[in-house]
């Protein structure tokens, strides 16, 4: 009885492993936190400014001013179209398709690593928490200030680090999720992985969570991620050929 469930507890004791060592890992290999984040914070911005890119302000603001309900519905799209889709479209390949729920687990295991070291060496705040680095082009955390307010609210941050937003997961994780789309399903499916890292692309700077840079490189996380798993299974074609099965 044991060893038939022995695979499923494994592979949800690798899940809630990620979790905890990313909360672990949090603040420390730095002192001083806050800080850190904030001046990480001040080089982003410096270094978008350099490259005509430092837009997070302005785009929020004329969505406040002239769009509130896209501003609301993006603050819902941040929320539930990132854990809530991970999570099911993981079962849904897990019991339907193993094969190819084990390609995407491990490329999502391989920018999670990438991503915790940077997480852990360079902390950065998000542009609603940069407001001594912004000056006058500050940034609001939209989620707080229009809602839901169950996600917003203080108690929520024992639950993520609030200074890992370089790279930024969120648009990692549904870029893949994306290519997935694309990749692996037909018709309609595919525009719609098209469209899905377009829509959190503007949900996360709308809402004040992330610097362009942060999406830019949450990027090109997703195409290395996709590449080193591409290229381990090039390196080992004989026993992982089997591993590409089509989702009808």
């Amino acid at each position: 009885m044991f060893e038939d469930v022995k695979p499923h507890l494994l592979e949800l004791a690798l899940i809630i492993g990620m979790y905890v060592l990313y909360l672990l890992m949090r603040g420390l290999a730095v002192a001083e936190l806050e800080s850190s984040a904030l001046s990480h914070a001040n080089l982003i911005v410096s270094v978008e400014k350099s490259l005509w890119m430092f837009w997070e302000s302005r785009w929020q603001s004329w969505a406040l001013e002239n769009a509130n309900p896209l501003v609301v519905a993006l603050n819902w799209v941040y929320i539930a179209t990132y854990w809530p889709v991970i999570f099911i479209m993981g079962l849904v390949l897990y019991l339907r398709a193993r094969p190819v729920y084990y390609y995407y687990r491990n490329v999502i295991l391989v920018g999670f690593v990438a991503a915790l070291a940077v997480f852990t060496l360079f902390p950065l705040a998000p542009p609603f928490l940069a407001s001594s680095v912004l000056g006058t082009d500050q940034v609001l955390d939209t989620i707080r200030e229009l809602g839901p307010s169950f996600y917003g609210g203080s108690e929520m941050a024992r639950f993520y680090n609030t200074y890992a937003a370089m790279p930024s997961l969120h648009f990692t994780w549904t870029a893949v999720l994306g290519v997935l789309l694309v990749r692996r399903f037909r018709g309609p499916w595919k525009s719609l992985g098209a469209a899905y890292p377009v829509l959190t692309f503007f949900a996360i700077i709308i809402t004040g969570n992330h610097f362009i840079l942060d999406a830019v490189a949450g990027g090109l996380l997703a195409g290395f991620s996709i590449g080193l798993v591409e290229l381990w299974i090039w390196c080992h074609a004989g026993k992982c050929a089997s591993r590409f099965v089509e989702v009808e």
